[in-house]
């Protein structure tokens, strides 16, 4: 992204903000006391309007329990959550988990679109099949169970539940991990292109510092709950402060 762009973005609204965020999850105690374990510490964050935010950090470190709170799956303990849109829609790490393997695609797709409202039949099965091209999936793949899909192919299945829901905010909990690099590369590239096409924006979760630096405008760094760097990827990965940046960069080459 070039510097443009990234001013302005840095002038854009934000779609989500959370303030001070504590949170973590209560575990059993003597005599019914359960005594609290915090996960986040104090975590604070933008992601702004049309700005794809990534989110780095070892496993463990509380990057899904983020996701949880951001969803209101999970109550924070202290802090604020602010989000702006919509509930943010969810791209999964494993696809197959999230799709029902007994319903054929056109099916699984025409759900959201039950969600939102859309009664008429005929309406659900134009938009599918629109939704479906835009993802880059041929319409053979509406009779076609998650089961008889690749892998590439069910993650643009799930990113098209997802756009049928219309979201202007969405989670992309590390989406391409499971795939090979070549497909990897087509799907940062249908997220970026989609992003372009719908005015998106994405917290985009990763353990891959290349990933992020091939797709992300800014970069938070996370480590044991704690955000210990924040800014553009092309500040942090040039000149990263914190020694767990340096560490986890020093991985990566």
């Amino acid at each position: 992204m070039n510097g443009k762009n990234v001013a302005a973005q840095q002038n854009a609204e934000p779609v989500l903000s959370l303030r001070n965020v504590t949170a973590g999850y209560r575990e059993g105690g003597l005599f019914g006391k359960r005594a609290f374990r915090a996960v986040l510490h104090d975590v604070s964050f933008d992601v702004r309007q049309n700005e794809i935010l990534g989110l780095v950090g070892e496993s463990g470190t509380g990057k899904s329990t983020l996701a949880r709170v951001i969803l209101g799956m999970l109550k924070p303990e202290s802090g604020e959550v602010v989000n702006r849109t919509e509930r943010p829609q969810m791209i999964f790490q494993d696809p197959y988990s999230s799709l029902n393997p007994a319903y054929p695609v056109s099916r699984i797709l025409e759900e959201p679109l039950k969600l939102r409202g859309v009664r008429d039949g005929a309406e659900r099965r134009r938009e599918v099949r629109e939704t479906l091209g835009r993802v880059g999936l041929p319409g053979e793949c509406l009779t076609a169970k998650p089961s008889e899909l690749s892998g590439g192919q069910r993650q643009r299945v799930c990113i098209a539940a997802a756009l049928l829901r219309r979201p202007k905010f969405l989670i992309a909990d590390e989406p391409v991990s499971a795939l090979d690099v070549t497909i990897q590369a087509q799907i940062l590239a249908l997220l970026k292109s989609l992003r372009a096409e719908f005015g998106l924006s994405y917290l985009f979760i990763s353990h891959d510092l290349n990933v992020v630096y091939q797709l992300c405008d800014r970069v938070l760094v996370m480590k044991q709950g704690r955000v210990v760097e924040e800014g553009t990827v092309a500040e942090v990965f040039a000149n990263p402060r914190a020694a767990y940046t340096r560490e986890l960069l020093a991985a990566a080459e």
